[in-house]
């Protein structure tokens, strides 16, 4: 879907008045075209400018070369509606290198819009705004600069970096083999769940113990790579036990190739420590038992928001071949999750497995019934997908949310 060919002269230059005027204009939208890691705050070696115009709505260029198949297609056409880049708008859309704009006009004028023009960021006046918590979804580029041993003012002083793969199965059929970031260690997702009780969390010592086998201490900086539900999933575990430095990789592995780099498939040795640093776990409010749930869900200042497809929100479907009941926890508020199958993340996640625009979360939230100033608990059937909500909720500067980690099979 991504357009190669194109006149660059061919869409009008917007001026910097031109641009402040369309923000306040109903009847424009003003795009962000670079990446999603710069529109949330990011500067990197591809966007030196990180963060966004106050305003702007984003349609990163990256999407288009994401669209790969039916399901990915019919994404990006929700995506274009949710946003309103439909016929009849006028749209000024930015970027910093003159490129990536022209592209996505290029897409935009396809659907049938005919008021388009271009924008320069690095004209712009105005301090760009980000997302309060950016660093915790880390860019692939900025991973390889840590790894070379450079200095990340978002990171700050690394003690000692553990990049990890997390993964369902052994080191050959979760697909470490097949590539994964330079340096990366596999996590088998087995090892924290127990799969003879329905996937649940395993036991607060378990835990630890798989942290400590991999050469974690609750003073390691730890990036989790691989699916993002599965790196959020073992991410949330580590805020848990009590390491400060948790971050996830933007994107996962696709955005790591797209952004130019290699991956390996040889293994890589661990070196486990002896010694955690601290009773573990710290932060017990990060993760919700189902007795806790059980005993809030009436507390007026407590929701238990639901994300989970909508087929398994209604009961039509318990959403996994291992656990037959369906339904819902009673009080519950549904919260999306994706369409399709219980790993989609659609309504969170964009064509390029990048977080979702914030502002279109919180307003998805406020349609949904979601009250953002209560205690928010997110839950699925098994915690992957609630933990990337819960990721997603930090980012977005949320502290008063915690994930109801054995979600509907252990209810």
């Amino acid at each position: 879907m991504l357009v190669e060919n194109f006149d660059i002269n061919k869409y009008s230059l917007a001026t910097l008045a031109e641009v402040k005027a369309a923000l306040r204009d109903a009847s424009f939208l003003v795009v962000d075209a670079r990446g999603c890691d710069a529109y949330a705050g990011w500067s990197t070696r591809f966007n030196k400018l990180g963060g966004h115009i106050k305003g702007a709505t984003d349609f990163s260029v990256s999407w288009l070369k994401s669209v790969v198949d039916f399901e990915t297609e019919q994404h990006l056409v929700k995506v274009c509606q949710n946003k309103g880049i439909v016929a009849g708008v006028k749209v000024i859309i930015y970027d910093e290198n003159r490129l990536d704009a022209f592209k996505v006009a290029e897409f935009f004028q396809s659907l049938g819009l005919d008021d388009i023009s271009v924008f320069d960021l690095k004209l712009w006046d105005e301090k760009l705004v980000s997302y309060e918590n950016y660093q915790l979804y880390v860019p692939p580029v900025v991973v390889a600069d840590l790894l070379a041993g450079k200095a990340v003012k978002e990171i700050g002083e690394v003690n000692k970096l553990v990049v990890l793969n997390i993964g369902w199965g052994s080191k050959e059929s979760s697909g470490y083999f097949e590539g994964h970031v330079p340096g990366a260690i596999h996590v088998n997702s087995d090892d924290f769940d127990d799969e003879e009780n329905f996937y649940r969390l395993e036991s607060d010592q378990v835990l630890m113990k798989l942290a400590m086998s991999k050469g974690i201490r609750v003073d390691t900086t730890v990036i989790c790579s691989g699916s993002t539900i599965f790196a959020c999933r073992y991410a949330v575990i580590l805020k848990y036990l009590g390491v400060e430095r948790v971050y996830v990789m933007s994107g996962g592995l696709n955005a790591w190739v797209d952004s130019g780099l290699l991956l390996e498939a040889k293994d890589n040795p661990v070196v486990p420590v002896v010694d955690f640093g601290i009773k573990a776990p710290k932060n017990h409010h990060i993760i919700r038992t189902a007795s806790e749930v059980k005993s809030r869900i009436e507390d007026d200042s407590f929701m238990l928001v639901d994300n989970r497809t909508i087929e398994e929100y209604r009961g039509e479907t318990s959403g996994y071949d291992y656990f037959s009941k369906a339904g819902r926890i009673n009080g519950a508020v549904f919260g999306y999750a994706g369409w399709g199958d219980s790993n989609s993340m659609h309504y969170y996640e964009n064509v390029d497995k990048t977080m979702r625009n914030a502002y279109e979360i919180r307003d998805m939230w406020l349609e949904a019934g979601i009250d953002t100033g209560k205690h928010l608990s997110f839950y699925c059937g098994g915690g992957y997908r609630a933990a990337k909500v819960f990721w997603d909720s930090k980012v977005m500067g949320l502290e008063n949310t915690s994930l109801y980690a054995d979600g509907w099979c252990g209810f």
